[in-house]
């Protein structure tokens, strides 16, 4: 409840102005007196994050050491995300600006800071995909493996007699979005091969038999998959 109140306090404090902040290490944001309230700019990486994080808890490491961060918010202008929104990964640099507050006696941390600037890492794009990842990944008629799903789509798939007499072929490039009731929407092409061609895959996609969702703390979440479709004539 004590952490609650703070970042309220905090909030209200309007810690998105940065011009009323004193850039500190984390080391000299650590060794800083209980009763000091000063407004502190830290510049680091994020560390120590874990991928299921909503609320803004983990490190921020510089060339001193780590300071704690409890409870993030979006101080950007003319931004109001949500953690999760804002798309953190652990190695990116980031600037916030909060207050120093000691949790149970013991604890020594940002609590209720506001981030003022973010820059990917150089494994930001990895480092999201493996935060986002599911817990249970989508099923279709039982088996994760998107081979089952792919056998469904040969055996369904109708080759269009313009490209067959045109004697075209070759692989259409889509994705395709697994929603939170098990349906496929929001099938879009990526790179095609021939109007029809692109038609039928879209098509044969589209009409997939409901999936069941895919699972992440507790609670069905999309997911969405790169998926490929060839279109080859005997030979």
């Amino acid at each position: 409840m004590r952490r609650v109140v703070l970042a309220i306090l905090a909030l209200a404090a309007g810690l998105s102005a940065a011009a009323q902040g004193v850039r500190k290490t984390t080391d000299e944001f650590n060794k800083m007196s209980r009763g000091d309230t000063t407004l502190v700019i830290l510049h680091g990486t994020a560390n120590k994050m874990r991928k299921d994080d909503t609320r803004g808890v983990f490190y921020l490491r510089d060339a001193t050491g780590d300071a704690y961060i409890y409870g993030l918010v979006d101080g950007r202008p003319g931004s109001n995300q949500s953690f999760a929104q804002m798309g953190i990964a652990p190695g990116d640099t980031l600037t916030i600006i909060g207050r120093r507050t000691v949790y149970n006696g013991t604890t020594i941390e940002m609590t209720g800071g506001h981030l003022l600037r973010k820059a990917d890492g150089p494994r930001h794009a990895e480092m999201m995909a493996k935060k986002n990842e599911p817990d249970f990944k989508p099923t279709f008629r039982g088996h994760s493996d998107l081979r089952f799903f792919t056998e469904w789509v040969n055996k369904n798939l109708k080759y269009p007699k313009d490209a067959r007499d045109a004697h075209i072929e070759g692989t259409v490039k889509l994705q395709f979005t697994v929603g939170t009731n098990g349906g496929v929407q929001e099938v879009q092409i990526l790179q095609g091969v021939y109007p029809s061609l692109d038609d039928e895959a879209l098509r044969v996609v589209r009409s997939s038999p409901k999936w069941k969702p895919g699972i992440k703390d507790g609670k069905p979440i999309r997911v969405t998959y790169p998926f490929s479709i060839t279109f080859a004539l005997p030979k």
